[in-house]
């Protein structure tokens, strides 16, 4: 569970500091990182439009919780543990204030369905209290992960919690298997060709996705493509928007272009400068998903 150091700014004063390791290999079906952000902001001058992704995680707020505000709204502060499902549209801004510590735990992509028998429709574009959505079991997870201050003792104390849920779980079956190719290529993949193989027609893994992701897998697999294509400009600053929208399937750089617009709600270079303005620095792992990545 080893991590990478990346040395911070001379002057950062309200720079993100961020952690993130893989799951032990037994979870690793179930869970996809383990994340930590700390920070120290003395008034809401970081704003974060939130575009659509394919991320489902759970998050907890040690300090000052994240402000949200949905288009023409305020800002309203989030709920001490969270549970988010897929971002399906943008059009919400995170706003960050005080003295920032959360802990996330993010999930395969039919993880937390898996898990807990959730039914993921309802977690489409929302942040639900967490005590709302697992009454029984968060509340000693939330209680032990505060506890603690070390990232990697709230790793451990939530290895722990996930693993005596296991025995519960939904087996791992050819969905499963089909989401989780999708996630990791990027959407690269053709689903009808893994759902012949597999031996399970269209419609069976339509009906699946909508019940243990929240989408179906053609919108899924548009939005792994499109974090995907972001994640590659962040390795690759020098590379071409063409260059990348070739790499990530697209059919070229107007395609690309269309796609951020619907998902981000804008160019995908005016996405990435907007996050490159978020001063942070990192220890992360190699595997790091979230788009404050693009800060580093």
């Amino acid at each position: 569970m080893g991590v990478r150091h990346v040395q911070s700014p001379a002057k950062a004063p309200s720079a993100i500091q961020i952690r993130q390791v893989s799951p032990h290999p037994s979870l690793r079906r179930i869970v996809a990182s383990f994340g930590e952000r700390r920070a120290d902001f003395k008034s809401i001058h970081v704003i974060r439009a939130l575009n659509a992704r394919p991320d489902q995680f759970m998050e907890f707020y040690f300090r000052e919780p994240y402000l949200v505000r949905e288009k023409g709204l305020g800002f309203s502060a989030t709920p001490t543990s969270v549970l988010v499902g897929v971002t399906s549209a943008p059009g919400k801004d995170l706003g960050f204030v005080g003295q920032i510590e959360t802990f996330t735990i993010r999930f395969q992509p039919t993880g937390l369905a898996r898990l807990f028998g959730l039914p993921m429709t309802e977690t489409v574009d929302q942040g639900l209290a967490l005590s709302d959505v697992l009454q029984k079991q968060a509340p000693g997870l939330e209680a032990a992960l505060a506890k603690s201050t070390r990232f990697e003792d709230r790793v451990a104390i939530a290895q722990a919690w996930i693993a005596g849920w296991l025995d519960q779980s939904r087996p791992f079956d050819e969905v499963d298997q089909i989401a989780c190719l999708l996630a990791k290529t990027g959407g690269k993949v053709s689903i009808s060709r893994l759902a012949d193989r597999a031996g399970i027609s269209a419609r069976q893994v339509q009906r699946r996705f909508l019940r243990d992701v929240g989408v179906t897998p053609k919108f899924y697999g548009r939005l792994t493509r499109f974090d995907a294509a972001l994640a590659a400009r962040h390795r690759s600053p020098l590379q071409t928007w063409a260059q990348i929208a070739a790499e990530a399937g697209y059919a070229d750089e107007a395609h690309l272009s269309r796609e951020a617009r619907a998902l981000c709600g804008m160019t995908p270079q005016t996405f990435v400068e907007n996050m490159q303005a978020i001063s942070t620095f990192a220890v992360t792992g190699p595997e790091m998903s979230d788009l404050f990545k693009c800060a580093i």
